[in-house]
């Protein structure tokens, strides 16, 4: 994941959402090294007016 990083285009950072609901897959997140910025809601799928709660996570690809 890091490695993709170093392309001059590369995004400086990669975001996680799975499911405010889903322990394990928050749990994971963490323990990768994303930071979690808070829970958000997605419109999914685009234009069905279902919104999904889902935390916001985030880990810096670029740096040491």
């Amino acid at each position: 994941m890091r490695e993709a990083a170093r392309h001059r285009d590369a995004p400086d950072h990669l975001h996680a959402f799975p499911s405010v609901e889903n322990a394990a897959s928050n749990a994971l997140c963490r323990r990768l090294g994303f930071t979690l910025l808070g829970p958000c809601d997605f419109e999914y799928p685009p234009g069905s007016g279902i919104l999904l709660r889902s935390n916001d996570w985030r880990i810096t690809l670029t740096g040491p």
